[in-house]
């Protein structure tokens, strides 16, 4: 089973489609949307698990270098409520 999660992105001035371009390529980035507000990118991610959602996030997200901040939401549950 995997782990759904958002990532809210807040990205450099001006550095929003190179951050976008950065994303994806990468295979547990599911879709990505450009928004207005607080965050610049919501990017939905899939992982199989709670680390794996880390080391992501961790490892290669806060890499890119014109993301300033990263807001990490798990999906909890899922479908209709």
């Amino acid at each position: 089973m995997s782990l759904k999660a958002y990532i809210l992105i807040n990205t450099n001035i001006g550095k929003t489609d190179e951050v976008i371009e950065s994303l994806s390529k990468m295979p547990e980035v599911k879709h990505l949307d450009v928004i207005m507000g607080p965050y610049d990118i919501i990017a939905q991610i899939e992982t199989q698990d709670h680390e794996s959602l880390a080391e992501t996030v961790m490892t290669k997200l806060q890499k890119i270098e014109a993301i300033r901040h990263t807001m990490t939401c798990p999906v909890v549950k899922s479908g209709t409520i």
